[in-house]
Protein backbone atom coordinates (compact mmCIF):
# COMPACT_ATOMS: atom_id res chain seq x y z
CA UNK A 1 0.00 0.00 0.00
CA UNK A 2 1.18 3.76 -0.71
CA UNK A 3 2.19 5.09 2.73
CA UNK A 4 1.88 9.02 1.50
CA UNK A 5 -1.29 8.86 0.36
CA UNK A 6 -2.78 6.63 3.45
CA UNK A 7 -1.26 9.47 5.26
CA UNK A 8 -2.96 11.95 3.03
CA UNK A 9 -6.31 10.43 3.34
CA UNK A 10 -6.05 10.70 7.16
CA UNK A 11 -4.84 14.46 6.64
CA UNK A 12 -8.16 15.23 4.70
CA UNK A 13 -10.25 13.58 7.65
CA UNK A 14 -8.92 15.37 9.98
CA UNK A 15 -9.59 19.02 7.66
CA UNK A 16 -13.45 18.16 7.48
CA UNK A 17 -13.50 17.47 11.24
CA UNK A 18 -11.95 20.58 12.02
CA UNK A 19 -14.54 22.25 9.98
CA UNK A 20 -17.46 20.35 12.15
CA UNK A 21 -16.24 21.62 14.92
CA UNK A 22 -15.74 25.32 14.07
CA UNK A 23 -19.58 25.31 12.94
CA UNK A 24 -20.72 22.68 15.66
CA UNK A 25 -21.90 24.19 19.22
CA UNK A 26 -22.69 21.95 22.51
CA UNK A 27 -22.30 18.39 22.51
CA UNK A 28 -22.44 17.98 18.65
CA UNK A 29 -19.01 20.41 18.94
CA UNK A 30 -17.57 17.98 21.69
CA UNK A 31 -18.20 14.95 19.73
CA UNK A 32 -16.89 16.08 16.59
CA UNK A 33 -13.54 17.36 18.98
CA UNK A 34 -13.51 13.51 20.66
CA UNK A 35 -13.90 11.69 16.89
CA UNK A 36 -10.64 14.24 16.05
CA UNK A 37 -8.90 13.30 18.72
CA UNK A 38 -9.13 9.45 18.18
CA UNK A 39 -8.18 10.06 14.82
CA UNK A 40 -5.10 11.80 15.63
CA UNK A 41 -4.02 9.63 18.28
CA UNK A 42 -3.90 6.50 15.80
CA UNK A 43 -2.73 8.53 13.09
CA UNK A 44 0.40 10.27 15.60
CA UNK A 45 1.08 6.79 16.72
CA UNK A 46 1.31 4.65 13.38
CA UNK A 47 3.59 7.44 12.04
CA UNK A 48 5.78 7.16 15.48
CA UNK A 49 5.86 3.38 15.28
CA UNK A 50 6.70 2.37 11.58
CA UNK A 51 6.87 5.62 9.35
CA UNK A 52 9.42 7.59 11.44
CA UNK A 53 11.83 4.99 12.38
CA UNK A 54 12.39 4.20 8.83
CA UNK A 55 13.28 7.62 7.90
CA UNK A 56 14.76 9.04 10.89
CA UNK A 57 18.26 6.70 10.57
CA UNK A 58 18.91 8.83 7.34
CA UNK A 59 20.85 11.91 6.91
CA UNK A 60 18.64 13.23 4.29
CA UNK A 61 15.26 12.80 6.57
CA UNK A 62 16.82 12.64 9.62
CA UNK A 63 16.14 16.23 10.82
CA UNK A 64 12.57 16.71 9.76
CA UNK A 65 11.81 13.77 11.11
CA UNK A 66 13.00 14.61 14.23
CA UNK A 67 11.04 17.75 14.03
CA UNK A 68 7.99 15.75 13.81
CA UNK A 69 8.14 13.82 17.34
CA UNK A 70 8.48 17.28 18.84
CA UNK A 71 5.52 18.65 16.56
CA UNK A 72 3.50 15.79 17.37
CA UNK A 73 4.07 16.03 21.39
CA UNK A 74 2.73 19.67 21.11
CA UNK A 75 -0.20 18.40 19.11
CA UNK A 76 -1.14 15.43 21.82
CA UNK A 77 -0.05 18.31 24.77
CA UNK A 78 -3.08 20.49 23.00
CA UNK A 79 -5.38 17.49 22.79
CA UNK A 80 -5.41 16.82 26.48
CA UNK A 81 -5.81 20.09 27.73
CA UNK A 82 -8.99 20.16 25.36
CA UNK A 83 -10.72 16.98 26.22
CA UNK A 84 -10.03 17.96 29.98
CA UNK A 85 -11.45 21.83 29.34
CA UNK A 86 -15.62 22.92 29.38
CA UNK A 87 -16.72 24.55 25.88
CA UNK A 88 -15.41 28.19 26.24
CA UNK A 89 -13.72 31.31 24.76
CA UNK A 90 -10.53 29.79 25.80
CA UNK A 91 -11.32 26.44 24.76
CA UNK A 92 -11.93 27.69 21.31
CA UNK A 93 -8.20 29.79 21.21
CA UNK A 94 -6.96 26.43 21.93
CA UNK A 95 -8.22 25.14 19.84
CA UNK A 96 -7.34 27.40 17.00
CA UNK A 97 -3.87 26.88 17.97
CA UNK A 98 -4.51 23.09 17.67
CA UNK A 99 -5.86 23.64 14.16
CA UNK A 100 -2.77 26.36 13.55
CA UNK A 101 -0.23 23.61 14.36
CA UNK A 102 -1.82 20.49 12.75
CA UNK A 103 -2.22 22.92 9.35
CA UNK A 104 1.77 23.51 9.66
CA UNK A 105 2.80 20.15 10.09
CA UNK A 106 0.44 18.76 7.26
CA UNK A 107 1.80 21.12 4.95
CA UNK A 108 5.81 20.48 6.17
CA UNK A 109 5.25 16.71 5.84
CA UNK A 110 3.46 16.63 2.46
CA UNK A 111 5.49 19.45 0.82
CA UNK A 112 9.01 18.08 2.32
CA UNK A 113 9.16 15.18 4.37
CA UNK A 114 6.90 12.90 2.14
CA UNK A 115 9.56 14.34 -1.37
CA UNK A 116 12.49 13.40 1.10
CA UNK A 117 11.23 9.75 1.75
CA UNK A 118 10.62 9.21 -1.69
CA UNK A 119 14.59 9.32 -1.96
CA UNK A 120 15.47 7.35 1.02
CA UNK A 121 13.18 4.48 0.48
CA UNK A 122 12.86 2.54 -2.20
CA UNK A 123 9.27 1.85 -4.02
CA UNK A 124 8.95 -1.48 -2.29
CA UNK A 125 10.47 -0.29 1.11
CA UNK A 126 7.29 2.43 1.17
CA UNK A 127 5.01 -0.24 -0.04
CA UNK A 128 5.86 -2.88 2.93
CA UNK A 129 5.51 0.17 5.48
CA UNK A 130 2.12 1.21 3.87
CA UNK A 131 0.69 -2.54 4.65
CA UNK A 132 1.74 -2.07 8.26
CA UNK A 133 0.44 1.08 9.02
CA UNK A 134 -3.15 0.24 7.35
CA UNK A 135 -2.23 -2.70 9.55
CA UNK A 136 -1.90 -1.21 12.39
CA UNK A 137 -4.58 1.58 11.84
CA UNK A 138 -7.00 -1.29 11.45
CA UNK A 139 -5.78 -2.89 14.87
CA UNK A 140 -6.68 0.85 16.62
CA UNK A 141 -9.70 0.74 15.51
CA UNK A 142 -9.54 3.00 12.12
CA UNK A 143 -10.59 1.75 9.08
CA UNK A 144 -8.83 1.76 6.42
CA UNK A 145 -10.58 2.90 2.88
CA UNK A 146 -11.07 0.02 0.39
CA UNK A 147 -9.71 1.94 -2.31
CA UNK A 148 -6.17 2.94 -0.71
CA UNK A 149 -5.91 -1.23 -0.19
CA UNK A 150 -5.82 -1.44 -3.76
CA UNK A 151 -1.91 -2.13 -5.17
CA UNK A 152 -0.63 0.39 -6.59
CA UNK A 153 1.04 0.51 -9.89
CA UNK A 154 4.72 -0.59 -8.85
CA UNK A 155 2.76 -3.34 -6.92
CA UNK A 156 1.07 -4.29 -9.50
CA UNK A 157 4.19 -4.14 -11.84
CA UNK A 158 6.31 -6.30 -9.23
CA UNK A 159 3.52 -8.90 -8.60
CA UNK A 160 2.89 -9.52 -12.48
CA UNK A 161 6.67 -10.01 -13.14
CA UNK A 162 8.18 -12.15 -9.70
CA UNK A 163 4.93 -13.08 -7.83
CA UNK A 164 2.95 -14.97 -10.33
CA UNK A 165 3.77 -18.37 -10.58
CA UNK A 166 5.18 -19.71 -13.88
CA UNK A 167 4.62 -23.42 -14.78
CA UNK A 168 6.82 -25.05 -16.65
CA UNK A 169 5.95 -27.36 -19.37
CA UNK A 170 7.39 -30.35 -19.36
CA UNK A 171 10.27 -31.03 -22.35
CA UNK A 172 9.34 -33.57 -25.35
CA UNK A 173 10.23 -37.00 -24.71
CA UNK A 174 12.19 -38.19 -27.73
CA UNK A 175 10.61 -41.23 -29.41
CA UNK A 176 12.75 -44.40 -30.70
CA UNK A 177 11.22 -44.16 -33.85
CA UNK A 178 11.97 -40.30 -34.11
CA UNK A 179 15.32 -40.73 -32.45
CA UNK A 180 15.87 -43.33 -35.66
CA UNK A 181 14.74 -41.33 -37.96
CA UNK A 182 16.63 -38.33 -36.93
CA UNK A 183 19.99 -40.49 -37.19
CA UNK A 184 18.96 -41.87 -39.94
CA UNK A 185 18.24 -38.71 -41.79
CA UNK A 186 21.71 -37.61 -40.17
CA UNK A 187 23.33 -40.51 -41.54
CA UNK A 188 21.83 -39.83 -44.92
CA UNK A 189 23.04 -36.12 -45.42
CA UNK A 190 26.71 -36.87 -45.45
CA UNK A 191 26.75 -39.99 -47.27
CA UNK A 192 24.55 -37.86 -50.66
CA UNK A 193 27.08 -35.42 -50.30
CA UNK A 194 29.72 -37.48 -50.57
CA UNK A 195 27.95 -39.19 -53.32
CA UNK A 196 27.74 -36.08 -55.38
CA UNK A 197 31.41 -35.54 -54.45
CA UNK A 198 31.87 -38.84 -56.49
CA UNK A 199 29.52 -38.30 -59.44
CA UNK A 200 31.35 -34.69 -60.02
CA UNK A 201 34.78 -36.93 -60.03
CA UNK A 202 33.79 -39.28 -62.50
CA UNK A 203 32.23 -36.58 -64.44
CA UNK A 204 35.29 -34.52 -64.20
CA UNK A 205 37.16 -37.84 -65.19
CA UNK A 206 35.47 -38.52 -68.32
CA UNK A 207 35.45 -35.36 -69.49
CA UNK A 208 39.57 -35.31 -69.18
CA UNK A 209 39.22 -39.19 -71.55
CA UNK A 210 37.00 -37.66 -74.17
CA UNK A 211 39.67 -34.48 -74.39
CA UNK A 212 42.46 -37.02 -74.37
CA UNK A 213 40.88 -39.29 -77.08
CA UNK A 214 40.17 -36.40 -79.03
CA UNK A 215 43.54 -35.13 -78.80
CA UNK A 216 45.22 -38.32 -79.80
CA UNK A 217 42.56 -38.99 -82.82
CA UNK A 218 44.18 -35.27 -84.02
CA UNK A 219 47.85 -36.73 -83.12
CA UNK A 220 47.34 -39.62 -85.35
CA UNK A 221 45.19 -38.06 -87.86
CA UNK A 222 48.49 -35.60 -88.33
CA UNK A 223 50.94 -38.06 -88.59
CA UNK A 224 49.25 -40.17 -90.83
CA UNK A 225 49.15 -36.78 -93.67
CA UNK A 226 52.67 -36.93 -92.65
CA UNK A 227 53.59 -39.99 -93.85
CA UNK A 228 51.80 -39.56 -97.29
CA UNK A 229 53.32 -36.47 -98.08
CA UNK A 230 56.58 -37.91 -97.62
CA UNK A 231 55.57 -40.86 -99.83
CA UNK A 232 54.58 -38.46 -102.43
CA UNK A 233 58.11 -36.91 -102.10
CA UNK A 234 60.16 -40.02 -102.58
CA UNK A 235 57.90 -41.28 -106.02
CA UNK A 236 59.03 -37.96 -107.46
CA UNK A 237 62.68 -38.53 -106.82
CA UNK A 238 62.39 -41.74 -108.45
Amino acid sequence: MNPYELLKNDHEKVSKLFERIESASGKAKLAAFTKLKDELDVHMLVEETIFYPALKQAAETRDITLESYEEHQVVKDLLAELAAAKLSDRWDAKFTVLKENIEHHVDEEEDDLFKKAKDVLSSQQAEALGDQMAAEKEKQGAPVPEELKKPSLFQRVVNTVFGEKTEKRPAKKTSAKTGARQTSTASSKPSSKNGSKKASSKKSAGKKKSAGKKTSSKTSGAKKARKKSAKKVTAKKR
